[in-house]
């Protein structure tokens, strides 16, 4: 089975025929490199056994240390959903695949997503759902409006119903049969395009059947196996990576092709102080293993950086691990400013750039005591920790419970009564959130609960063409080195997440090629 992210590829698909027209000049070479210049190199390319040197997570690398040498054909750095893809892939192909992954399980930063993006997938066409090419295409450029590279969404719209296919027929991926509109908005939504998993989340529905298929292939999957720099045959060319192993032991892995699927930086703050400032105080939920030292790899060596300033990120709930239930679409939300600022009920993606903006990057909800009576398990749980840290409060009126958060409670009160009074009405004439949304609060006790945002992933990393090879800072493909994932994600991604589930089709979408590719160039 062969494939190929070349312009023949985007050109299969009439439907894009306008969208195309449209990005004719909008090939990899128009689109403007990062005025975030790479590191200097830590020293000239050489013989994998020349010098010392000290990789950016601080060992030293002694290659008169090294206690064994293992050859393959693909070398895989990074376990994660684009790691796992490239590597079942490379593997299909017949090559011997190792597989490096610095944490004691596969995953990475993608162990709680819930489902991916597809257009015209058999499963959309199944429900009888008919989607237009050329409005996603519309929808996902509009939000950096096109400053990024037309060609990898071109690509990315027409590979992400194979991919899915590819999954499910190939490695064994199940769906739940369910499509919606999350991308674009809850009541928002213009097309059907969210595909979800069959047991809601990526640990069981993707990375369970994608770890079984990838050890079913051959592929030599070594957890607690950190990356610490590359390797060079006598020409200078990357020929594997020196790395830690499980025992603390220097081990040469030497591969005729590499692909680095490391994930992203957000745990690394003076990563994201330098790439992404503006959120350098919004804290992180992403795994522990998102440090960037995959993408330093590249740049110590003269890889090209592209990126522009973004993070994906989600709301949180301050008192609870995760996506708390407390993130109430039907709770009034406002500003430090005690004011209404968005639809409650809307694409969370979008609420989160606001409030990132926010003085302290904190929204509050309004519950009443109607709200607070139906939480159960673990909402009820976070809230009554909430209560007790003092991060939410009670008062017999919205105003004295938001004060004692320190919020104007007249502010507050108006922007209540004003609320209700459309609740009453059936009709949000500010924002048009839909009326079953809507509801009043009016049962005293009052309560205002701190919310705020976390960030959910870094958008910047190498540079890589339509064939995933990782690009210097002239443009000139490195030799032999590929990527895949968040690691190269500002390729596609401005400095905002355009739909959801789109940077899993990503994923897998470079991890499949990136595996392909280098796979035959490895023969």
């Amino acid at each position: 089975m062969g494939f190929e992210l070349t312009r023949r590829n985007f050109l299969a698909t009439g439907a894009l025929g306008l969208a195309g027209a449209a990005m004719a000049g909008m090939g990899l070479q128009s689109c403007a490199k990062s005025e975030s210049a790479a590191p200097e190199t830590n020293g000239a390319k050489a013989d994998g056994a020349s010098v010392d040197t000290i990789n950016s997570s601080g060992i030293v690398v002694d290659p008169n240390n090294v206690t064994e040498t293992i050859d393959c054909g693909v070398l895989v750095v990074g376990c994660g959903l684009s790691g796992l893809a490239a590597s079942v892939q490379a593997a299909m192909n017949g090559d011997r695949v190792i597989a490096l992954e610095g944490q004691s399980v596969v995953g990475g930063n993608g162990q709680g997503v819930e489902g991916t993006f597809a257009v015209d997938s058999r499963f959309q066409k199944e429900q009888g759902i008919e989607v237009d090419k050329s409005v996603v295409m519309q929808e996902e450029l509009g939000k950096p409006q096109w400053y990024v590279d037309g060609l990898f969404y071109k690509d990315l719209i027409n590979n992400s119903a194979g991919n899915l296919e590819w999954l499910a027929d190939e490695c064994g991926v199940e769906y739940s049969g369910l499509i919606d509109n999350y991308p674009f908005g809850a009541g928002g939504g213009k097309v059907d395009t969210f595909h979800w998993y069959k047991d809601g989340a990526a640990a069981v529905g993707y990375l369970v059947p994608m770890e079984a298929k990838a050890r079913e292939l051959g592929v030599d999957i070594r957890l607690n196996s950190r990356a610490l720099e590359f390797y060079y045959d006598e020409n200078g060319d990357v020929n594997g990576v020196y790395a830690q192993d499980a025992f603390g032991d220097l081990v040469v892995f030497r591969a005729p092709a590499v692909i680095v699927a490391t994930g992203g930086f957000c745990r690394n703050h003076e990563m994201i102080s330098e790439y992404m400032p503006d959120f350098a105080s919004i804290s992180t939920e992403v795994g522990v293993g998102s440090t960037g030292e995959g993408l330093r790899m590249g740049l110590d060596i003269g890889a090209d950086y592209i990126g522009h300033g973004g993070v994906n990120g989600i709301l949180w709930c301050p008192a609870a691990a995760g996506q708390s239930k407390l993130i109430d679409k039907k709770a009034l939300w406002v500003a430090p400013d005690g004011k209404r600022f968005e639809n409650e009920a809307g694409q969370t993606h979008d609420i989160f750039y606001k409030v990132a903006k926010f003085d302290g990057t904190k929204f509050y909800a309004v519950y009443d005591q109607a709200m607070v009576d139906k939480l159960e398990g673990v909402p009820a749980n976070d809230f009554k920790i909430g209560m007790e840290k003092g991060m939410f409060a009670q008062g017999d009126t919205v105003a004295e419970a938001a004060e004692k958060l320190g919020l104007d409670g007249a502010t507050v009160q108006a922007t209540l009564d004003a609320y209700n009074a459309m609740a009453e009405a059936g009709e949000d004439t500010e924002f048009g959130k839909k009326a079953e949304n809507l509801l009043p609060i009016t049962q005293a006790p009052f309560y205002v609960l701190t919310m705020s945002v976390t960030s959910h992933g870094s958008f910047g990393g190498y540079r890589v063409n339509t064939d995933f090879q990782v690009l210097d800072t002239d443009g000139v493909p490195i030799p032999n080195l590929y990527s895949a994932g968040e690691v190269c994600s500002g390729t596609f991604i401005y400095d905002e997440y355009p739909a959801g589930g789109c940077g899993l089709n990503w994923a897998y979408t470079s991890g499949r090629f990136s595996g392909e590719n280098a796979a035959k160039a490895a023969v």
